[in-house]
């Protein structure tokens, strides 16, 4: 009775001219800091599990997962807006959310570079009746794109895995279509699981013929195995010359991977940890702390 009555409830009507004081809910992590960049962060009441950043959303009343929502969660919040990635499910949820919000729910679409990331930041703006706003941030992100274009080293980069899991099982390596293989392509390198899109497991013999230069995991991955050299020793890695070398670039997968304002600056600092001499700093941005 109780999912009835709130799949039944409409989204509550917010003016139109006062959209950024209205009651938004967030799914994903790039979506929730583009809000918050574009100076709306007190407007929203609500956010899944993969908005860390800034770590004040992780204070707010959570929805779970970004891919296993539930309908019931989100209309308890009493939305005037939802915003949701891509990726955000289960489809049928989405679909159970469309029908009760109508236009008042705007699915951002993927980001996967600068032009994906200024459409992105389009779509949430107007959502939020904040078009000045995404027009001013999206011509300093681009400005961040261009110094960072400009400063990445020519020709073909070191050779990258990313790594997911770890723990019990072998771990995961990020293929084409992932946020991961993007990454790798701003920051000049390249993946050197190739083939396949998406995630799989990685064998020792699958690690080995890939040869990496260097291993990349994101912060979480480490804390769950227990260190870095637990990981490197794993016996997925532990025989890669990158392994032994410790050549291993880790960083917040919030940063690393969220694909929100701050994705220049994190593809720079992956550029500078692995290529072969430091990039030049990219300028500061209010969207870079955490306050």
């Amino acid at each position: 009775m109780l999912r009835r009555a709130l799949l039944a409830t409409p989204f509550l009507a917010a003016p139109a001219a006062a959209m950024t004081g209205a009651r938004v809910v967030v799914a994903g992590g790039g979506v929730a800091e583009i809000i918050c960049a574009l100076g709306c962060r007190d407007a929203l009441v609500g956010a899944d599990s993969t908005c860390l950043f800034p770590s004040a959303l992780t204070r707010l009343p959570q929805l779970g997962y970004l891919r296993a929502l539930s309908a019931e969660g989100v209309l308890s919040l009493r939305p005037e807006i939802l915003l949701l990635a891509h990726d955000a499910g289960p489809a049928p949820v989405v679909a159970q959310l469309a029908a009760a919000a109508g236009p008042r729910l705007r699915q951002v679409p993927r980001i996967e570079n600068e032009e994906s990331l200024s459409a992105a930041i389009a779509v949430v703006a107007e959502a939020l009746n904040e078009q000045a706003a995404g027009t001013r941030l999206a011509g300093t992100i681009a400005e961040d794109f261009r110094a960072l274009a400009a400063m990445r080293p020519a020709g073909p980069g070191p050779r990258v895995m990313l790594l997911l899991g770890g723990g019990n099982g072998a771990p995961m390596a990020a293929g084409a279509r992932t946020a991961a293989d993007a990454m790798f392509r701003l920051a000049g390198l390249r993946n050197a699981m190739t083939g396949y899109d998406n995630y799989r497991p990685v064998s020792a013999e699958a690690a080995l013929a890939a040869n990496p230069d260097w291993i990349v995991a994101p912060s979480h991955v480490l804390d769950n195995v227990g260190g870095a050299d637990a990981l490197l020793a794993s016996p997925a890695l532990a025989m890669l010359p990158a392994a032994r070398a410790k050549r291993l670039y880790t960083a917040d997968s919030a940063y690393m991977l969220g694909f929100g304002p701050r994705t220049a600056h994190a593809a720079r600092d992956m550029a500078t940890a692995i290529h072969t001499h430091p990039l030049p700093a990219l300028p500061d941005r209010p969207w870079l702390h955490d306050s």
